[in-house]
């Protein structure tokens, strides 16, 4: 009986049974605390830099991420626990031409935009046919019973020769497809049948381009969208013509009131476009654009940094000129264009235009000998200062829709 009664005193405290229903469970949540930390503290996305080698890999706070041939990264807390799989986009090792110059483009919808709603006077009164049917300003209305309407013309002439006769429209809202049934109505003035709605099926503009592929022919420009100026609505691309543009007059900028460079459309196409999305136009150029840089390569999202770069920029019409700026600011979330914060501090630009002005946008950024992004929009009540989208983020646009 002594014998065991000693043997009961050298028995470790934590091997009681008792402790151990209540020490089991704290392991398991304290485990659960430490995954979840290390969850938050892998990036959802992971940038490399461009490199022959299939494999790659990133040390963030303790985490181990190995890049597999497929692209996509596992990573290991401590480099033993696996926490979290992450697709990467890698860039290749990527050069192109920055640009700089100005070009027009006439853009045609595809399908017709309603940029209102309004009534229609009849002998019954007044009404709103479009309101009716449940139609909305910044609806995209792509046929009307079953043929295609990619005109204002278009639409008139399928609404007029109706006869009052109900119409199924097929429009797209918020990126979805819909159906309505639209019932023209006699309108009292002109006795022709109406719906009630105004719509755009084509704008034109001036930008920069922002870089060039030779070995394709293929561009990119803007760093933002085309988007109807009533509606806000990034419009659907049908077809767009890019043309020369014979500058002729700046609006400088100023507190509250944006610039603008002015200029005539050339009557000769110089190239088409294929793609509008928010983060520029894409398209293909039948002859080299003029700018005053060779091939550079093209930065990554995280090799910008806050200091001094240039803008490659044709303002006057006399030809591309590289300008100093500043960048000032570098956001980190996921906004598509407005991922930085330039200052223009060259004074002959600034004597020019005042800042950045409409017509600039697309104008290439460059820092370091690499190609880092393009100017987005200006600042309204600072012209001196605008915004810069990540080339990185232009060359992903491109890719989804080539």
């Amino acid at each position: 009986m002594q014998k065991k009664s000693k043997e009961k005193k050298l028995r470790p405290k934590f091997c009681n049974k008792n402790r151990l229903i209540y020490f089991i469970p704290f392991l398991l949540f304290l485990s659960i605390l430490v995954l979840g930390a290390a969850e938050k503290a892998i990036p959802g996305e992971i940038y490399a830099p461009p490199s022959s080698s299939v494999a790659a890999s990133q040390q963030t706070a303790g985490i181990n991420a190995t890049l597999s041939p497929e692209n996509e990264y596992t990573a290991k807390l401590f480099g033993v626990i696996p926490t979290k799989s992450v697709k990467s986009s890698i860039p290749t090792d990527l050069s192109l031409v920055p640009c700089g110059d100005v070009f027009g483009v006439k853009f045609f919808t595809k399908g017709v935009v309603i940029t209102d709603i309004s009534e229609v006077e009849t002998e019954d009164g007044i009404i709103s046919p479009a309101g009716k049917a449940g139609l909305k300003k910044g609806d995209v209305i792509l046929s009307l019973d079953g043929k295609e309407v990619n005109t204002s013309e278009d639409t008139t002439k399928a609404i007029s020769s109706s006869g009052g006769k109900e119409l199924v429209a097929e429009f797209v809202r918020d990126g979805k497809n819909y159906k309505a049934k639209l019932l023209p109505v006699k309108a009292s003035a002109d006795n022709g049948y109406k719906a009630g709605m105004w719509v755009r099926d084509s704008t034109a503009g001036i930008g920069t381009i922002t870089y060039y592929d030779p070995d394709d022919g293929s561009f990119a420009g803007l760093g933002h969208g085309i988007y109807d100026g009533e509606t806000q609505l990034l419009l659907p691309l049908l077809r767009g013509a890019v043309v020369d543009i014979s500058l002729n007059d700046i609006i400088k900028g100023r507190n509250g009131h944006p610039g603008e460079l002015k200029g005539e459309f050339g009557e000769e196409k110089v190239g088409s476009l294929f793609g509008n999305t928010a983060c520029g136009v894409y398209g293909a150029l039948a002859k080299e654009p003029k700018t005053i840089s060779q091939k550079l390569p093209c930065a990554l999202k995280g090799e910008l940094q806050k200091g001094k770069a240039t803008i490659l920029s044709n303002v006057d019409g006399l030809g591309v000129k590289e300008y100093d700026i500043e960048i000032v600011k570098i956001y980190s979330g996921n906004e598509e264009t407005k991922n930085f914060v330039i200052e223009v501090t060259d004074s002959e630009l600034l004597e020019k235009t005042g800042g950045i002005v409409r017509g600039m946008s697309g104008s290439p950024i460059i820092q370091d000998g690499k190609l880092v992004g393009a100017v987005t929009h200006v600042m309204v009540n600072d012209p001196t200062r605008g915004y810069g989208i990540f080339i990185q983020n232009m060359l992903a646009e491109s890719e989804k829709i080539k």
